[in-house]
Formats: structure tokens, sequence, C-alpha cells
């Protein structure tokens, strides 16, 4: 343990920690290969610094982060932060960056994030299920899970374990899709059924070969107005964020390349499984008023968040 800044030992439940190993910085406690394999770590490999706002030179991950949690950027500052689930690193970083401590749980394939995340003595990257997490109970100033929970096995599972290391009075952000007819009717989900069984460098490939066909269809309901947007969404399998506003200056090709990204990242999980509003109450209310937490359920056509109220 020598390696790992000695300040997150006191969050470790001392039993777990017995069945660690750290690998190359980071704390593992599950094995590297997990139902995330294959679809998310080929992402991370191919696209592993793409959605990085130092990168891509926008501010479109740090404004998601603040809009969608409601909470200014100096909330973050000083409060320790579990985030459940990392992916390849974007959200870790902006996390860091408005001065928090942060320590990154994902299933497997955390090389990837330990290769794009500047070492600091402020972070640590634990490799760990959601359902086994080698933490004390009511430890987190926050628990922080962004498009996470529906690629879990077990969501409703999933929340209920991950609220539970919260502290009392302390502040949670977890984000699903929504359950909405909107989100549950659009193509992926009339495509998953097959697509979640391809083998996933041939649904990339697929998805390579098509994306310049797909994009420049996308654009062109675009211009319909309303009705082309709502063509775009339920019956074009391609995702399109020419017109988003941080991307305005972005060429077609980095456009294209995002477009591939997220396009693969909704057809390849093995899960995914938005939770209803009504299960996030139900559960939140049964945790989250025992540890005095004001808290409110937001959601729209798209996403459903649950989220501290912060004064």
């Amino acid at each position: 343990m020598d390696k790992i800044n000695k300040s997150f030992l006191i969050f470790f439940d001392k039993k777990k920690i017995k069945n660690s190993r750290l690998d190359n910085g980071i704390l593992k406690f599950s094995p590297d290969f997990s139902y995330s394999t294959g679809n998310f770590s080929l992402l991370r490999e191919k696209h592993s610094l793409l959605q990085f706002d130092s990168i891509n030179k926008t501010s479109h991950r740090l404004n998601t982060i603040l809009s969608r949690t409601n909470w200014d950027k100096n909330f973050f500052k000083n409060k320790i932060i579990l985030e459940c689930g990392c992916g390849a690193g974007p959200d870790t970083e902006i996390l860091l960056k408005l001065g928090a401590k942060v320590i990154s749980v994902d299933i497997a394939g955390l090389e990837v994030a330990n290769k794009n995340i500047k070492k600091t003595s402020n972070h640590l990257f634990v490799q760990a299920s959601l359902l086994d997490l080698p933490f004390k109970y009511d430890s987190f100033d926050i628990v922080f899970c962004h498009r996470v929970i529906q690629h879990t096995p077990n969501p409703k599972k999933v929340l209920k374990e991950i609220l539970k290391f919260v502290k009392p009075k302390g502040n949670i952000f977890v984000h699903s899709y929504s359950n909405s007819f909107y989100q549950m009717f659009r193509w992926k989900y009339f495509m998953r059924p097959l697509t979640k069984k391809i083998k996933p460098n041939y649904l990339y490939g697929l998805i390579e070969r098509n994306s310049n066909s797909l994009f420049i269809i996308s654009n062109f309901f675009f211009k319909l107005g309303i009705i082309g947007k709502i063509i775009n969404h339920f019956f074009i399998p391609f995702l399109n964020y020419r017109n988003i506003k941080e991307f305005k200056n972005k060429s077609n090709k980095w456009i294209i390349e995002y477009g591939i990204h997220d396009t693969f990242d909704a057809l390849s999980p093995k899960y995914d499984m938005p939770l209803s509003k009504k299960s996030f109450i139900s559960i939140s209310n049964n945790i989250l008023n025992q540890k005095n937490i004001k808290f409110e359920i937001f959601t729209n056509k798209s996403i459903t968040l649950l989220r501290s109220i912060v004064d």
C-alpha cells in the first residue's frame, strides 16, 4: 500500500482490502475481464481521449456535469467523491479540475483511464464491482454515478448499494436514461436484441463503414425541422451531434468519429435497462431519508436524475 496516498485508506473496509492487489497504481478487487469487456473496452482503446474536454478543446463534459447535477462548480471543491463507473476518465478529469478528491471505480479495463488521468495524490483508481465495493458505508461527501447504472446487470440493486456509501447529510448524483416512450421506442432498443449478440469488432466495423452515409442522411433530416428531428430520433441508427452548441466549430470528421463512438455505445452493451422514476423514488426514500439528505428526481424525455438539493 506504500504506493497509494495513505489518506485514502480510511475509506476502505479493512477486511476487504486484504484481498486486493496493486497493479500499476490501480487497486484491484475484481478480475480483469467482465461483462463490459469487448464493448466498453473496445471504445476505450479506439477513442480513449475523444470525450476529454482538455483534448477536444470544448467545455461539453463540464457543462453536462454542472447542468445535470444542478450544482455550482465551486461546490465540488475539497469534496471526497466516490465515482461509480469512470470509463476512460472524462468525468474524472472534470471532477479533479473542480478541486475534488476522487476515488474512481470501474469493474474492469481501468488501464486506459489510468493512462489518461495525470497522476495526483488527490485520486485513486479502484477496480471493483459496484455490488461489492470495498469501502466503508457512510464515508463519502458525494456519490457520483453518471451514464453507468443502466448498463449494470441489476440497476435497482446497484442503486440500493451505492447510496449506502454517502455520508449522512452528504450529496448524491445518479444518472439513468429515461424510461419514457421517447427513449424506449427509439431505433436502438429495436436493434439491440440483435446487435448486442454481434461480435464487437464486427459491429464496430459495420457502424464505421456506414457512418458517412448515415451522417449525410441525418443532416438532411435535421434541415426539415421538428419532423426531421423526430425521424432522426426514432428511425436513423446514428447519433449525430452536429447541432450541439459546444461542437459547432468541430469538423465533420470529428463529429462522425463521435457518432461512431456513441452509436456503438448504444448498440453493443450487454445490458441497457433504464430505471423508472418510480424505482428511483422508492429506493431513494428508503435510504436517503434516513441520512437526512434532501434530494429530487428530475426526469424528462431523455434522462432521469437523482441529485441532492444544494441550498
